[in-house]
């Protein structure tokens, strides 16, 4: 189970890392302009959510693949899924056609039911490494006491 966990949180931690750089590649501005496509949040809002998300998404990614603070880590990337899955679903639901902005401004990926079960996936993915984490090969098993650590048993 152990190995099972890491190869997850490291896919986790990747798939955060790749779009959070792409954001970030993008600019604040265009992940805002993504944000306030969704029409949910208030204006004042959705300016500092584009600076910040990017940057979120690359340190969330980084404590992944490292497992380091790793149940924290996935606590808040689960958090995150589920919001994105509801957000998601609220274009569905509106017939809004917003594109996800996932990965940043160069992938095209429109609102669907299909992209919501994607999302509560990661969320589900996400808390089995909150739940069983952080597996092998992670800073936490080696600051808790080596490879064998309880975190590692699970």
């Amino acid at each position: 189970m152990a190995i099972i966990i890491a190869i997850v949180r490291v896919a986790l931690g990747l798939l955060l890392l790749i779009a959070g750089v792409l954001k970030a590649h993008d600019g604040a501005a265009a992940t805002a302009a993504t944000v306030a496509a969704y029409r949910i949040l208030p204006p004042v809002v959705v300016g500092p959510i584009g600076v910040a998300l990017p940057y979120l998404e690359i340190l969330l990614g980084g404590y992944l693949v490292l497992g380091l603070f790793t149940r924290v880590a996935a606590w808040v990337a689960t958090g995150q899924f589920v919001l994105f899955g509801v957000a998601v679903a609220s274009l569905v639901i509106r017939k809004i056609p917003a594109d996800c902005g996932c990965f940043g401004s160069g992938v095209r990926t429109p609102p669907s039911w299909g992209h919501v079960a994607g999302d509560v996936a990661l969320a589900l993915l996400a808390y089995a490494v909150v739940r069983f984490g952080p597996g092998v090969l992670a800073v936490d098993s080696r600051l808790a006491g080596g490879a064998g650590s309880a975190g590692d048993e699970a």
